[in-house]
């Protein structure tokens, strides 16, 4: 498989960088660069696997911008998001993965991949590290009812899912088919009241339910 890629990015150093490590790769092909301005453009005559847009051409604050692109193709966000809250904003825009300028060529590289055939979520350990330590009282009532409405086998796709697995893994991991990991999602996406995977993480993690799912996990049977 031969995954496409357009870059967005006002750096013309960095976006010439990144199109060298790229080409480099055997299984991905630069098809060209853009800037923010001109990013919807691009890829809707281009039509890319993936579009990786590098902040400031595109920022978190451009919700409305990344939805639009997201809508057409597959988005990798590399932008600062030292907080849980701004990655989920990227998450609930429809980019499909957030990463740090921090991140390594061989991550992105990973990640490229991984979403091109998955729509794996991905978000910076940074902003992992913090949503653990979200209080779970802030959220005990929405994620107590979202639990309730979802079955083990769903539960265990969205926690999944927020790992950044890919359909693939997911399978392998549940031992069943893909199929049947895709039709949990569909029924996860429906439950949860979202259009894409990256939204059904976002939703996870601001409601709790991630929480709430490791909770009983550690207690199946807590006392009455």
């Amino acid at each position: 498989m031969n995954i496409r890629v357009l870059v967005c990015c006002e750096d013309a150093i960095l976006g010439a960088g990144m199109r060298a490590l790229l080409d480099q790769q055997p299984d991905i092909t630069v098809i060209g660069n853009t800037t923010g301005a001109e990013s919807a453009a691009a890829a809707a005559e281009q039509a890319p696997d993936v579009l990786v847009v590098v902040s400031p051409a595109l920022t978190v604050e451009h919700k409305r911008e990344l939805a639009a692109l997201s809508a057409g193709t597959k988005v990798i966000l590399i932008a600062k998001a030292e907080n849980a809250a701004r990655s989920i904003e990227a998450l609930r825009a429809g980019v499909q993965a957030v990463l740090t300028p921090g991140s390594s060529a061989d991550e992105l590289l990973h990640v490229l991949r991984t979403v091109s055939v998955g729509g794996a979520i991905v978000m910076p350990e940074e902003a992992l590290s913090s949503l653990r330590h979200v209080p779970d009282e802030t959220s005990a009532t929405p994620a107590a009812c979202l639990v309730a409405a979802l079955t083990p086998r769903e539960s265990e796709v969205i926690v999944l899912l927020a790992q950044g697995r890919s359909n693939a893994e997911i399978a392998e991991k549940m031992s069943v088919s893909t199929a049947t990991v895709r039709s949990h999602v569909h029924h996860l996406l429906r439950k949860l009241e979202v259009g894409t995977r990256a939204q059904a993480v976002a939703v996870a993690y601001e409601s709790g339910l991630i929480s709430a799912i490791g909770r009983n996990s550690a207690n199946p049977n807590p006392a009455n």
